[in-house]
């Protein structure tokens, strides 16, 4: 990262200490708190840079925001469809993802998403759950 910019510098620190996934306007609140205003559309550019060297990725999440993560180690996303929030896997070892490439295509990436209902939306709105109370 030779010649990042202090906004960048201070955008990837939030990134990091940080497990919410951050879209850009929860990110310019996060930047904010620590006292380093930033104006949305230079934190979209160093989102953008950031993204495009490979220090952050970028995943379009169930609620259909853009967010931004700095785990670049090999994980999952687990959200719920209810809170949306996400959870980061790790990758085990043995985990397999058996695919049938087209003839000819070469993957250079891919992400699995895994959807569902976390077990505190569970517990509040499954209808077993009030069924059963004694």
């Amino acid at each position: 990262m030779a010649g990042v910019s202090k906004q960048r510098k201070i955008l990837l620190n939030a990134l990091r200490q940080t497990e919410e996934h951050p879209t850009a306007a929860r990110l310019a609140e996060l930047v904010a708190v620590g006292g380093d205003a930033a104006s949305l559309s230079n934190l979209y550019r160093n989102l953008e840079i950031l993204v495009a060297e490979g220090s952050v990725r970028r995943f379009r999440s169930e609620d259909g925001a853009d967010r931004f993560d700095a785990n670049l180690a090999p994980h999952y996303h687990v959200t719920c469809t209810r809170c949306h929030h996400i959870w980061d896997v790790p990758i085990r070892e043995g985990d397999r993802c058996d695919l049938t490439m087209p003839e000819g295509f070469a993957p250079q990436s891919w992400e699995i998403i895994v959807r569902g209902t976390c077990a505190s939306c569970g517990r509040a709105t499954h209808p077993f759950n009030r069924s059963f109370r004694r």
